[in-house]
């Protein structure tokens, strides 16, 4: 038998004795290639093997570009509204001092993105006190039916403000 037919045989015999050891077939040819340069003088036919490099014409690396989101008055805020939505920056881009530019986004888009944010906070509280009122048995039936025709509304709202916000996200 050859070297490679007793590691095979090997790993055959380990994951047929320890079936959930190892979660890929790889893994148990590398312990049994272990074994087998154990008993064979530390001859491993596994790790004797060398990878083949591919070349392929006309492909060439691209260079990582680094742009820069410039510092002014309206960094901290920048900042901040990031910070507060867990949003990060795209690969690529970071605050250095200048004037603020975040990619393709001005000043005005992060004022606007501020605005939706805070937009969407605020839906937020009314579809709360819009539950609370369906909810509340002492009002009578035609506020309840107006609570939930404005509730479905008020869903709707959110939902288009969301989709507002991640537009703008991509920009910054």
């Amino acid at each position: 038998m050859t070297a490679p037919q007793t590691i095979i045989k090997e790993a055959k015999s380990l994951r047929k004795q320890y079936p959930k050891r190892y979660s890929k077939w790889t893994d148990y040819v590398k312990q049994a290639s272990a074994i087998y340069a154990s008993k064979h003088k530390n001859k491993s036919i596994v790790s004797k093997k060398k990878a083949t490099k591919i070349k392929i014409s006309g492909v060439k690396k691209k260079k990582i570009v680094r742009k820069a989101v410039k510092k002014s008055a309206t960094l901290t805020k920048v900042k901040s509204i990031l910070k507060k939505d867990h949003v990060r920056l795209k690969h690529g881009y970071n605050l250095t001092n200048g004037n603020v530019r975040i990619g393709a986004c001005s000043q005005m888009s992060l004022k606007h993105y501020q605005d939706i944010c805070n937009k969407i906070n605020n839906v937020e509280e009314n579809i709360i006190d819009l539950k609370n009122g369906i909810k509340d048995k002492t009002k009578s039936l035609r506020y309840r039916k107006a609570s939930k025709e404005a509730l479905i509304e008020d869903k709707k709202y959110l939902r288009e403000l969301k989709i507002q916000k991640t537009e703008i996200k991509k920009l910054l």
